[in-house]
């Protein structure tokens, strides 16, 4: 359908913003009463509120306001649970360890509603290197492995309930990742032994049958007085490669290996 005529992109840019940002507002502060500045909160949903005869500059400061000084955007990431690097390396000895990143494509009615996007992992370590041998040359050999195996086109990793086990200890690999079917199972770790240049064994596979149910929609339960959703179990979803890092005891920040579409900066690698 063609824009109507004499439409103006500029208002509605305006109006669009003012409404998406006005619904997350009210859904923030969904327990504070409108035009009310009595309390802290109250005074914070007024602030915030996008009013319909701001200045660009003034609609700039209630977002930064909203989204940083009042935490709505910290509010919507995932928590983490974890450990300080400095804490987790002084306690456990390992090997260089690369680590691979996938995440499904955002779909606005699929996620819109507050669905969580599927994320998928899969690490192993190399282990004929240390901290003390390994160097620049490998992380860029590693990099383009990995931009040849994964990243070019972004390689999509179909997951499932069927567990695929691949243990060969000798060689860092320990993979238990979930697929929609034995095939995909293969497939992945086939690419992940490529990197480090190791031949498949069939030996060393297991492919787990699972016929239990999972549901898309695992409905809700009661959490702490509030109603919420149940997470999902084995979800079924297509992740696709993100970006890729070198994991090396003794150094707190990670190598950026491979980024695909600047999901990471200074990686050696993009893509």
């Amino acid at each position: 359908m063609a824009l109507p005529e004499g439409f103006n992109s500029w208002k509605h840019l305006r109006e669009t913003v003012e409404l998406v940002h006005n619904r997350r507002v009210r859904a923030f502060y969904k327990n504070q009463p409108d035009d009310d500045i009595s309390t802290p909160k109250r005074s914070l949903k007024v602030a915030c509120l996008i009013q319909s005869k701001d200045t660009v500059i003034l609609v700039l400061l209630r977002m930064w306001l909203f989204e940083i000084t009042a935490g709505h955007a910290q509010s919507i990431q995932t928590p983490i649970y974890g450990i300080p690097v400095q804490e987790f390396q002084r306690d456990s000895k390992f090997k260089p360890q690369i680590r691979l990143y996938f995440k499904e494509s955002y779909d606005f009615e699929k996620h819109g509603s507050g669905t969580e996007q599927v994320r998928g992992e899969i690490t192993f370590h190399v282990m004929n290197r240390t901290a003390e041998t390994i160097k620049y040359a490998d992380s860029l050999e590693y990099a383009n492995e990995i931009k040849a195996e994964f990243a070019t086109p972004p390689l999509v990793w179909k997951k499932g309930k069927y567990k695929c086990t691949y243990i060969d200890l000798e060689n860092g690999f320990d993979f238990r990742v979930l697929t929609i079917s034995k095939a995909e199972g293969i497939s992945i770790i086939q690419s992940c032994l490529k990197i480090l240049d190791k031949t498949y064994n069939d030996d060393f596979f297991q492919f787990i049958e699972n016929t239990k149910t999972y549901p898309a929609l695992p409905g809700t339960h009661l959490v702490y007085g509030k109603t919420v959703r149940k997470p999902r179990q084995r979800p079924t979803a297509d992740v696709k490669f993100t970006h890729a890092q070198l994991i090396i005891p003794g150094q707190i920040k990670p190598v950026n290996l491979v980024s695909v579409a600047g999901r990471l900066r200074n990686a050696i690698v993009e893509v």
